[in-house]
């Protein structure tokens, strides 16, 4: 239970840090937009690799359900912190910017939580 939960969180900072930054391109858009790209590639980055992690530790069953949870739940978390940023006018050099980031990331933790009280 400890391994996948770190492998999760590990999965986590490959898939928002090194992944991510391909998709830094005028053509992938913005995470604001629903009909760009980029929050949807990036959340399909995080959801195939949670599948893949979960897979490995509960199984096809629940890697198909999480992978799709994922997707979901990582999306959403995005697009509502992407949205809010933009509305209160925050950008990386505000203090209030990176608090916001902070619950962006305890969100996404929480839903790794979350999987593993599903699988055990």
């Amino acid at each position: 239970m400890i391994i996948y939960f770190y492998l999760l969180l590990i999965k986590h900072a490959v898939a928002d840090l090194w992944l991510q930054s391909r998709l830094n391109k005028p053509k992938y858009g913005d995470k604001q937009k629903l009909y760009t790209p980029k929050l949807w590639l990036h959340s399909m980055d995080h959801a195939l690799l949670t599948g893949l992690v979960t897979l490995v530790f509960a199984g096809i069953y629940w890697a198909i359900i999480i992978t799709l949870l994922d997707f979901v739940l990582h999306a959403v978390i995005d697009y509502v912190k992407r949205i809010y940023t933009i509305r209160v006018k925050l950008d990386t050099k505000s203090n209030k910017f990176w608090k916001v980031q902070a619950v962006d990331q305890m969100a996404h933790y929480s839903c790794y939580l979350f999987y593993v009280l599903m699988v055990y």
